[in-house]
């Protein structure tokens, strides 16, 4: 697991290394051809507009993840019907079986 970390670590450390040489060589680049004040503003805007668009996008995404039911779905919300899905009833008619089953096998036990 700290193998794992640590690889992770040093993978990470590189591609920050990476981003930070490329910027510059992009600023470098740019500068040759908008000055050396308009450069940095460029490549700043660029990394606002990949910001923003993730952004976007992860918000996006939230908004259609499908709503999955929590383990207190079945808990009765205020001013809502309580509904249960199918597989709950299933589910419970499985667990009160093998509850019973386990109850009689201990009284039969004990006799």
């Amino acid at each position: 697991m700290r193998r794992d970390a640590l690889a992770y670590a040093i993978c990470i450390v590189c591609a920050i290394g990476a981003l930070i040489l490329s910027t510059w060589a992009s600023v470098l680049a740019l500068s040759r051809l908008t000055g050396s004040i308009y450069a940095p503003l460029i490549v700043a805007g660029g990394y606002a507009l990949i910001g923003l668009a993730t952004f976007l996008w992860l918000r996006r995404a939230r908004s259609r993840a499908p709503i999955v039911p929590s383990a207190w779905a079945g808990a009765p919300q205020a001013g809502a019907p309580q509904q249960q899905p199918p597989q709950f009833a299933q589910i419970a008619m499985i667990v009160e079986a093998v509850l019973l089953g386990y109850y009689l096998s201990r009284r039969s036990d004990r006799r």
